[in-house]
């Protein structure tokens, strides 16, 4: 009986122990069921993120395989990603023939055959380690080709090992492919769980298996899900989601939007306007309406600027797309980020060097048909000119003859005619024959002159001082018939040039003359010759300025050209200043001009010293503040914008020094209240010195904007803060640049 009782005890207990032991795994299932759900959720948020991505982009493993081919990628290759995936035949989207994908050079390490594939047509990327940036022209791709920028990364896992590498092109949408397959994985997993859950109670090693292949199904997807956020922070641009309607708020960044603005993602995320706060103020407005009114469409594309951590403005590229989920109803917007700023800078400048470029070509263009011109025009004077003089000959031995023994000729009275008058008309006529001609003479020579091409003629070292010099005895009595002050500014140590003594002389005098013609009738006219050493340029700079009626901007964006002349009425030609342009570029120097109507004009001569330099310069604009957040928006919207931050040691001196050395300088933008001094007194120096100089103050402060008593100069605009960009540009379009 003893015996018995103990075997029932000892049943009991196994028992006991065998509830306890379901019970624990029960909670484990429980436990990681929660486990498996958030990483479900996890899963499913990043494919949606990189399935809905606007941007084409494909991965590819260490075995070329490609491993992830998105929908955009599909639309725009029209290749779908089963045809693919699995294969190496990423080629294929872009090219007729097999050939590696910038992806493929990546994964082998072959850094090296990147130049030969894509010479000229690739940089490292600035954002990514182990990244190249390239873009391409690709004719198979649409039915007339399409331009591409791509990009490729090598992505490691965790421990560092080479995992493969992805290939992102313009836009990036998601992968659509591999989100229903991880979905399909999602579901059978669900299925087994179940099928397991249910035969736990069978058998403790069935349940121990099924917890163990459990473990290793949950150790896969987490590597699945690492290795997709792998991707999503690789990519060189910023993802990121927002609710698809009330407040748009934001629900996702990826990280990456730290490296680009300095905040990190979760600015973004717990506060809710801060994306709409740090859009700039004149782009907001436009931006959140735009947004609205886009959202039926499904797609969005926009490009505003972005105040980041540094208080500077950066210009975003912003694309966005509607998505909704695979597993619901609702949706929500997947877009991405992409900063531009340094693309924008570029497109400014290269718009700067192409005017630049146009009118060089056109120049050389002309030249070369008036070369011809003058050729065809030279020989039929010739003829005239020599014949003139033989008229005029036989002209005045007939003239004696008919005065002698005509005087009484009854045909005179017949004919209407009076012989005075007869031989007056033929003296006139043949005077007006010889002053044409001599005028045709003139234009020809000019034209020749203009369209020569002498650069190799004979160059030694010039003394600038003396060229003005000889250019003021040939012209100064002319200037002086209009002029009744010339202000001579030559310093003392200015090294001699290599070049053209009488072609530089030919151009100062000129200018001279160009100066004094531009003096109305009446006015006191004032013309200040200047010359200067600029260790900066390593050049000589030739500065003539006078007083006179001054040009507007339509008259300067043409005054270098062939043939345009304001005094036709004089006998102007037009050829004046384009052939002294043509001189100058012989030089490889720059001639170029400030003027401001009813003030004056400035005409500047850039000489480099070795007569072979060229010099590049380009106009600029001075903009003068003690907050660093305005001149980095000064700087973002003008490229042209050369910036002087404020502080408590600054003089006026040192300003008007800096534009000393700075020429190219034609505008100045100015916070009225600096840390130094004021702007007023300022504004009085350059207007003595420099009074072609367009100045715009501006002020938080109206009492700031009201300058004392003693102050007479007057700024050509005065703003107060915070004033609009916009029309700050317009402001500038409006005052005209200095042309060089």
């Amino acid at each position: 009986m003893t015996d018995r009782q103990n075997s029932d005890e000892h049943v009991a207990h196994e028992i006991q122990v065998l509830r306890q032991r379901l019970k624990e795994l029960r909670q484990s299932e429980t436990k990681k069921n929660r486990i498996e759900k958030a990483l479900k959720e996890s899963e499913q948020r990043l494919h949606s993120i990189i399935g809905g991505s606007p941007i084409p982009a494909f991965m590819i493993g260490k075995d070329h395989r490609i491993i992830y081919w998105n929908k955009a990628l599909e639309k725009l290759s029209r290749i779908k990603a089963k045809e693919v995936i699995g294969t190496n035949q990423q080629w294929r989207a872009f090219y007729k023939k097999k050939r590696p994908c910038m992806a493929d050079l990546l994964v082998d390490h072959q850094i090296e055959d990147v130049s030969k594939w894509y010479k000229g047509k690739y940089v490292k990327s600035s954002l990514l380690d182990e990244a190249y940036e390239a873009t391409d022209y690709f004719p198979e791709l649409g039915e007339r080709g399409k331009w591409l920028r791509f990009t490729a990364a090598i992505i490691r896992d965790v421990a560092g090992q080479l995992v493969g590498a992805i290939e992102t092109l313009e836009d990036i949408t998601a992968r659509k492919k591999a989100e229903a397959a991880l979905l399909q994985l999602h579901e059978d997993l669900e299925h087994r769980v179940q099928a397991r859950t249910m035969e736990l109670a069978k058998a403790n090693d069935a349940l121990l298996a099924e917890l163990m292949e459990r473990h290793r199904t949950q150790q896969a997807l987490k590597e699945t899900t690492d290795h997709l956020s792998l991707i999503l922070e690789s990519l060189p641009i910023v993802s990121y989601t927002r609710k698809a309607g009330g407040d748009f708020g934001i629900t996702f960044v990826s990280s990456t939007i730290e490296e680009i603005t300095g905040y990190p993602s979760n600015c973004f995320l717990e506060e809710k306007d801060f994306w709409k706060d740090h859009i700039h103020p004149d782009d907001c407005q436009r931006v959140i309406a735009e947004l609205q009114a886009d959202r039926p469409k499904g797609t969005h594309r926009v490009g505003y600027r972005f105040l980041v951590m540094d208080d500077s403005y950066r210009w975003f590229s912003d694309y966005w797309r509607i998505i909704q989920l695979p597993v619901g109803s609702s949706t929500y917007i997947v877009g991405a980020w992409q900063d531009v700023t340094e693309d924008k800078r570029i497109r400014q400048e290269g718009e700067l060097r192409l005017q630049q470029m146009m009118q060089t070509h056109k120049l050389t263009a002309l030249g070369e048909v008036v070369a011809g011109v003058a050729h065809e025009i030279n020989n039929p004077i010739s003829f005239i000119a020599y014949n003139v003089p033989v008229l005029e000959e036989i002209w005045n031995t007939v003239e004696e003859i008919l005065a002698g023994s005509g005087l009484s000729h009854p045909d005179w009275t017949k004919k209407g005619l009076n012989q005075q008058d007869v031989f007056q008309h033929m003296r006139e006529i043949i005077q007006a024959f010889k002053i044409g001609g001599n005028r045709i003479n003139r234009v020809i020579t000019s034209l020749k002159e203009f369209s020569r091409s002498d650069e190799t003629a004979h160059k030694k070292p010039v003394a600038i001082a003396d060229v003005i010099s000889g250019a003021l005895i040939i012209v100064g009595a002319q200037v002086r018939m209009t002029v009744s002050r010339i202000d001579q500014e030559i310093a003392e140590d200015i090294p001699p040039i290599n070049g053209n003594f009488q072609k530089i002389e030919q151009v100062i005098a000129n200018l001279m003359i160009n100066a004094h013609q531009a003096i109305p009738t009446g006015q006191k006219g004032h013309i200040i010759i200047r010359a200067r050493y600029s260790e900066r340029l390593k050049a000589v700079i030739v500065e003539i300025e006078d007083n006179g009626k001054g040009m507007g901007k339509e008259i300067i964006d043409h005054i270098f050209n062939p043939f345009f002349t304001t005094r036709r009425d004089r006998d102007g030609t037009g050829l004046g200043l384009s052939i002294s342009y043509g001189l100058i570029k012989e030089h490889h120097g720059i001639i170029g001009v400030l003027s401001r109507p009813r003030i004056g004009s400035r005409f500047s001569i850039f000489l480099p010293v070795d007569g072979e330099t060229n010099i590049i310069l380009y106009p600029a604009i001075l903009c003068i503040d003690h907050n660093v957040k305005y001149l980095k928006q000064m700087k973002a919207n003008f490229v042209d914008a050369v910036i002087w931050r404020s502080e408590s040691g600054d003089k006026v001196e040192d300003i008007i020094s800096f534009l000393e050395e700075h020429p190219e300088v034609d505008i100045i933008v100015s916070e009225i209240r600096l840390k130094g001094f004021e702007a007023w007194d300022l504004l009085e120096r350059i207007r003595s010195r420099f009074p072609l100089l367009a100045v715009v103050l501006y002020a938080s402060d109206k009492k700031a904007l009201k300058p004392s008593a003693e102050i007479t100069a007057v700024p050509d605009l005065m703003l107060q803060k915070p004033f609009n960009i916009d029309k700050l540009q317009k402001i500038i379009h409006d005052l005209g640049r200095q042309r060089l």
